[in-house]
């Protein structure tokens, strides 16, 4: 991870951190305050039929006959009714009922317990109300008062909670959704920004690397004329291992200028039609006895025709980059196994070694340039292979435990195969 991401994560995560915070503190909040409005609303209810119920007592004490209470009113009251204990209504606010016998029971624990209930009802009018039934006395005897109140006030001030908390969460829903789509238009322009930068790199190191082929590739072409006539006209000794050394140390020389020249090189497109069990096989075919001189065993396995567009060279050149790198991961031995299916439209080759993995903390960099934890690498090899695979419309990514081996994917589009075909090959 580079050091211009590092600072924007860390406030990115912070960000994140104080708006989650944020938010669930005022969800709670407005969570918390419609809950009080609903427990305030049934207890000024409960309240106003307590307060209503004293009133309706009052005057009943001073006239047993009820009939001060025909003009008892409130904006709040949908009726009242005085019950004796057998539910026969003794008076009602609508006169009509008076006499009557109610058929439920709810007024029982009044008699029973002589307590207030209350609670919310639907009216045979389909009207919900708040019902209370509370004891009053009236010339030494029990009796039972029923209101009924009207809850549209109360109602309104809960419905207004539940709305503002509505509103809230449609808010912060709206406000994270602007604040993901701004997340990610964020990240784009930051990966196009590294794109850029990485383009800017390579320009700079496509101008050094055509410094490198005009000043030193032709000189090193010399160096290694002479130094292989050196070898071929001194005899056996120490002059000659000195001459056999400038020659390998030129070749060296000579690979990584090319490497470079590679990398740093505008990718063309190609339209030829490249079969990959060719590439493949051929790639193989020249590791094949660096691979017994360390006692790899190659595979080769794949599961139908694979036909691809570009240019066969520069696949060959990723593929041989990519083995010879397994190569060296497995110094004693081990397997190289190369695996090639169609997926949706895409090819994907998966080559596979039992070396010694990659350290989680260079897993990250190794498709960088001059990236290396060799202490004779160029760091360019992978690097090349990053830039083959992307100049073909394509993608390679690398995944690794520590001593369980590592595994490079990569994918390209596909082409229409020709006919079915089903290879495995050992070399």
């Amino acid at each position: 991870m580079n050091k211009t991401r590092k600072p924007y994560l860390s406030t990115a995560a912070g960000s994140l951190f104080a708006g989650i915070a944020l938010s669930v503190a005022l969800i709670w909040f407005a969570a918390e305050q419609s809950r009080t409005a609903v427990a305030m609303a049934g207890e000024n209810l409960r309240g106003l039929a307590l307060s209503l119920s004293a009133a309706v007592e009052s005057i009943s004490a001073r006239d047993p006959s009820f009939r001060n209470l025909e003009d008892f009113r409130s904006p709040d009251m949908a009726y009242f009714a005085i019950l004796d204990a057998k539910g026969d209504i003794l008076f009602h606010s609508n006169r009509a009922l008076i006499g009557d016998r109610i058929a439920d029971r709810r007024f029982e624990p009044v008699f029973s317990r002589g307590e207030f209930s209350g609670a919310r009802v639907r009216l045979g009018t389909g009207e919900k109300v708040y019902e209370s039934n509370a004891p009053i006395h009236v010339k030494g005897r029990t009796l039972a008062l029923r209101l009924a109140l009207h809850t549209y006030r109360t109602d309104n001030v809960v419905r207004s909670a539940h709305i503002g908390l509505a509103v809230l969460v449609s808010l912060m829903a709206a406000a994270w959704a602007m604040g993901l789509f701004l997340h990610r238009f964020a990240l784009r322009e930051e990966a196009h920004r590294r794109e850029m930068a990485r383009n800017e790199h390579l320009a700079k190191l496509g101008r050094m690397g055509a410094v490198i082929a005009h000043e030193i590739r032709n000189p090193l072409a010399g160096l290694k004329g002479y130094a292989q006539l050196l070898l071929e006209k001194t005899a056996a000794g120490e002059d000659r291992q000195f001459a056999g050394l400038i020659v390998r140390q030129v070749l060296r020389l000579e690979e990584m200028v090319n490497d470079l020249l590679a990398l740093t090189h505008a990718g063309r497109r190609s339209s030829e039609r490249v079969e990959l069990q060719t590439v493949l096989e051929h790639s193989l075919a020249v590791i094949s006895p660096e691979a017994e001189k360390a006692s790899v065993t190659l595979a080769l396995s794949l599961a139908s025709p694979l036909m691809v567009t570009g240019n066969q060279d520069r696949l060959e050149q990723l593929f041989l980059n990519l083995f010879r790198n397994a190569l060296q991961a497995m110094p004693g031995g081990g397997k190289l196994e190369i695996r090639g299916q169609r997926l949706q439209g895409k090819i994907e080759i998966l080559v596979s070694d039992t070396g010694n993995g990659i350290d989680p903390r260079d897993l990250r960099h190794i498709f960088d340039p001059f990236f290396t934890t060799r202490a004779r690498g160029t760091g360019l090899g992978l690097a090349l292979c990053k830039k083959i695979s992307e100049d073909h419309d394509g993608e390679i990514t690398a995944e690794s435990f520590p001593g369980h081996g590592a595994t490079f994917r990569i994918t390209f589009p596909a082409k229409t195969p020709q006919g079915p075909r089903n290879n495995n090959v050992a070399f």
